[in-house]
């Protein structure tokens, strides 16, 4: 029988092996390897903060609640502050609710609407050829600190988005940064 300290000499050396690998794979990180971790990802709800900057305003506007992902295709944004809405992608609408009124939107009445839509189930889900059906994409970084700049290649979206910018670690989306052809952002960050 193995003793306590020969257990956590194991597990010692079990880490060490294991970040070692890490390390040594580290300049493998690429759109392949991140995209398997996110698709390993479980469903989650979050906490965020989004900052809206826009040159019509001298500070930006500030919302937070929570977003929510459900697999296969759900991604659910719930504004708690500074009034409750929710916007809800589901299968093939976009479901807004607002004053406890619902209203539901084809995502193919929009190109936009589809795009971004992609954007989010993508990255959530860790699927880069639907990501590439809207976007050219760029990798940079490592597994410990990664972003993923996303350009419209869709001549109607480019119109209104110049990039979507996605970073993390590993698994976790810390930050999703949406900068507009008019030189307006907004900036999620995810708690």
């Amino acid at each position: 029988m193995k003793t306590p300290h020969q257990i956590m000499l194991a597990l010692l050396v079990t880490l060490m092996s294991i970040f070692t690998v890490s390390s040594v794979h580290a300049d493998d990180f690429d759109l392949v390897h991140l995209m398997q971790l996110l698709s390993l990802a479980p469903a989650a709800e979050v906490f965020y903060t989004e900052k809206k900057y826009s040159s019509l305003l001298t500070e930006p506007v500030v919302s937070s609640g929570t977003l929510a992902y459900r697999r296969p295709d759900t991604v659910e944004k719930n504004m708690l502050s500074p009034r409750k809405e929710s916007f809800r992608i589901a299968g093939n609408a976009l479901i807004v609710t607002r004053k406890g009124s619902e209203k539901s939107y084809p995502l193919s009445s929009q190109p936009l609407l589809v795009a971004f839509a992609a954007s989010l189930r993508g990255v959530l889900g860790g699927d880069a050829e639907l990501l590439r059906q809207h976007y050219r994409l760029a990798l940079e970084g490592d597994e410990q600190q990664w972003r993923l700049e996303m350009t419209p290649i869709e001549a109607e979206i480019t119109r209104y988005v110049e990039r979507i910018s996605v970073s993390g670690h590993a698994d976790h989306i810390e930050q999703i940064e949406v900068r507009e052809r008019s030189g307006d952002r907004s900036v999620l960050q995810v708690r």
